[in-house]
């Protein structure tokens, strides 16, 4: 079972914002804003692993463009 620390990178495609954990790429998802990211990879989390307590870290890249 994964941590429950997830390390997001963020990137960028046609205007959403993709997004996978380093940790494990299975927990993945994409969104348009960074705070649906951020709720959508907890909700991955915890449909793959069962994890209800997760925590993200987003990496964002320089070159993708944020809000």
């Amino acid at each position: 079972m994964l941590p429950n620390l997830y390390h997001v990178i963020v990137e960028e495609s046609d205007g959403w914002l993709a997004a996978h954990a380093l940790e494990d790429d299975s927990v993945h998802t994409q969104g348009k804003t960074l705070n649906e990211i951020t709720a959508n990879i907890r909700e991955a989390a915890h449909l793959v692993y069962g994890d209800k307590d997760v925590h993200v870290e987003l990496v964002i890249p320089s070159n993708v463009k944020v809000a």
